[in-house]
């Protein structure tokens, strides 16, 4: 999954391939789902992926180049997981992680401490899946689209009752909530994240911890 999202950030502007052919770039071999996923996450991006964005950018010194490669291997899987949790699928959060990667190198000078780059880089991500949520929602008015039903497939991939019953959140409360209990991001970041005072990001998250018991306890997932 995670080296689709490296696939087109690096082959941007160049047809995607299917879905189950992403991993080939690396592997020479079909897409394998979770299989894939550990592999990245023990291994992390492949080399020469990472290289190849740096060299069609420039970094501003060799260690800011060392230093983001290191920051975006590690927060990776976060930031798709906050992206998904926008736009509810792995084919657009691929593409958001992908792009908020470009865009968060593209913009380095900006970060003026590496210490503040997790609340950096998740604004990205945010910003970028809100605005990838609002085109499509411009497609789908304009081509008067009908919802496809969630098949049972994508159902299954998602573990946990709390997860689900977190996805099923309104968006001003669900993106706060993965923040702070996936994310582990203090109030005052996701504050910066998000561009909130903290006092809305508290009555936010108290709101959404009621509303996640609510949808436990109908779902009985808790008693």
């Amino acid at each position: 999954m995670m080296i689709a999202i490296f696939k087109k950030v690096f082959l941007r502007r160049e047809p995607f391939p299917a879905h189950n052919n992403l991993s080939g770039v690396w592997t020479n071999k079909p897409y394998r789902g979770d299989k894939d996923l550990e592999r990245v996450e023990t291994e992390g991006v492949p080399h020469m992926f990472t290289n190849t964005i740096f060299n069609r950018s420039r970094a501003t010194t060799h260690e800011d180049k060392e230093r983001f490669c290191t920051y975006i291997h590690d927060y990776q899987l976060n930031m798709f997981r906050l992206a998904k949790s926008i736009v509810h699928n792995d084919t657009d959060a691929e593409d958001v992680t992908g792009e908020a990667i470009l865009k968060a190198y593209r913009n380095l000078s900006e970060l003026r401490s590496f210490a503040s780059f997790k609340p950096w880089i998740m604004k990205i991500v945010v910003n970028e899946a809100y605005a990838l949520a609002n085109r499509r929602k411009k497609v789908m008015y304009l081509e008067e689209l009908e919802v496809p039903e969630e098949s049972a497939e994508s159902v299954m991939r998602e573990s946990g009752e709390l997860w689900a019953a977190v996805e099923k959140l309104e968006d001003e409360f669900r993106t706060i909530t993965v923040l702070f209990y996936y994310e582990d991001m203090s109030i005052r970041d996701i504050g910066k994240t998000l561009g909130l005072p903290t006092g809305t990001v508290k009555s936010r998250l108290a709101r959404a911890r009621q509303k996640l018991k609510v949808l436990l306890v109908n779902e009985g997932g808790m008693e």
